[in-house]
């Protein structure tokens, strides 16, 4: 087994080895570069799957959260390299994924939020929710006793609020029903989990962050101020014309390896075609509205 982890790292460590690609990464990050290779390496160390996929598209989906200059480790929790498989070619390959406290962290960058937070809701902290005019109760804090215990059979919602510098505020709050619904229809690779009986996407290994980061994008993109950094970060994470993360490594990927990098650059026409036979998450288009 360690020969065979040994030889699946072998491409990846021939590509960040690649003078072009190092040079490229310490222009975003400096004397960051080094350490983040390695989180790379690391990240697909620990992920079977990460190691069938194409290379290129590891280094393409890594590109992206240097860019954005978000940390890869999943401990914490900022941004993830995830392998999706596509059924009809039958390969696998990466891609960027943004996670909560990646959008958290972004909209603190801004400068324009005094205080932006999300997190569960469990069963004995939610009073009321009226889904007509959006207003939310909860019960005395003194009272909770579920949040300790982290049972997550406990959860019933998600919740999430900011407040500008301006003095605008204002929250948001999905049941977990309503999560897992969004889940259902716009996440191919949960889809195929369910399909298959298989545990592969986030929202089946990891769904209770997916949660948070679902309500906290619905509220975002509704009432709160977009930078040009987090418009982009939603852009890649859904899979849209996301490409100056990528522009500058994509032809020496090429060149050295004789392989096209995974493009995230698709046309609409193309997005819709593969929707039926890729298994990848498609974005909520109500968010972006």
């Amino acid at each position: 087994m360690a020969n065979l982890t040994t030889n699946s790292l072998s491409p990846i460590k021939s590509l960040l080895s690649n003078d072009s690609v190092k040079r490229r990464f310490e222009e975003m990050l400096g004397k960051r570069a080094g350490a983040f290779s390695n989180s790379i390496i690391n990240v697909v160390r620990q992920n079977q799957q990460l190691q069938q996929a194409d290379p290129n598209s590891i280094i393409s989906a890594a590109m992206i959260a240097a860019t954005l200059n978000l940390p890869i480790d999943p401990a914490l929790g900022q941004a993830a390299i995830v392998p999706y498989h596509n059924s009809r070619t039958g390969k696998t390959v990466a891609q960027f994924q943004i996670m909560y406290k990646g959008v958290v962290q972004l909209c603190i960058r801004s400068g324009q939020y005094e205080t932006i937070h999300c997190t569960e809701v469990y069963a004995d902290e939610l009073e009321s929710y009226n889904p007509i005019t959006g207003e939310i109760k909860f019960t005395d804090p003194s009272k909770w006793k579920m949040r300790y215990e982290k049972d997550e059979e406990n959860i019933v919602g998600h919740y999430a609020r900011f407040k500008l510098l301006s003095g605008f505020e204002k929250c948001d709050y999905m049941t977990k029903e309503e999560v897992f619904a969004h889940a259902k229809k716009y996440s191919k690779s949960y889809q195929y989990d369910l399909r298959d009986g298989k545990k592969t996407s986030k929202w089946s290994t990891d769904w209770v962050p997916m949660g948070n980061k679902t309500v906290l994008l619905r509220l975002l993109t509704k009432y709160g101020i977009m930078s040009i950094e987090m418009q982009d970060a939603i852009k890649a994470d859904y899979q849209t014309d996301f490409r100056d993360a990528q522009n500058a490594i994509d032809d020496t990927i090429e060149m050295q390896t004789g392989s096209v990098v995974i493009d995230a650059d698709f046309e609409q026409s193309q997005l819709q075609s593969q929707q039926e036979n890729e298994v990848s998450d498609i974005p909520d288009e109500s968010f972006l509205a």
